[in-house]
Order: structure tokens, then C-alpha cells, then sequence
């Protein structure tokens, strides 16, 4: 878990505790649905430098045509 989505969560969790109407409830749930968004798109995206730095590594041997 990522300090960023560990603070959302960490808030989240005071806001539910110090008032637990259905409204702050609600936001607790969106708050972690959207970090777990984040943390998704966070691993998607270093799967995608890992492949772009892959391509760019030349080939050691090309076939003339």
C-alpha cells in the first residue's frame, strides 16, 4: 500500500468513526473505492513503463530482409 492510499484510508476510517450517519458512511466507501481505482491504475501504469522500457533494449540479432 502506497503512503497516499494509506492517508485515504486512514482518513476515511476517522471520519466513520467521529460520525457514523449513512452520509459519512457513504463517503468512506467512495473514498476507498476510488483508492483502490488509484492503486490499480498506479500498477497499471508501471507495467506499462516496465514494457516500454523493454522495447527499447535494440535486438541482438536482425535478419536482413
Amino acid at each position: 500500500m502506497h503512503w497516499w492510499s494509506q492517508q485515504a484510508s486512514d482518513a476515511a476510517a476517522e471520519a466513520q468513526a467521529a460520525d457514523p450517519s449513512p452520509g459519512n458512511l457513504m463517503a468512506a466507501a467512495q473514498v476507498q473505492a476510488l483508492v483502490s481505482m488509484a492503486e490499480a491504475l498506479h500498477r497499471i501504469a508501471a507495467a506499462l513503463e516496465q514494457r516500454d522500457e523493454a522495447d527499447v533494449v535494440p535486438p541482438l540479432f536482425v535478419r536482413p530482409k
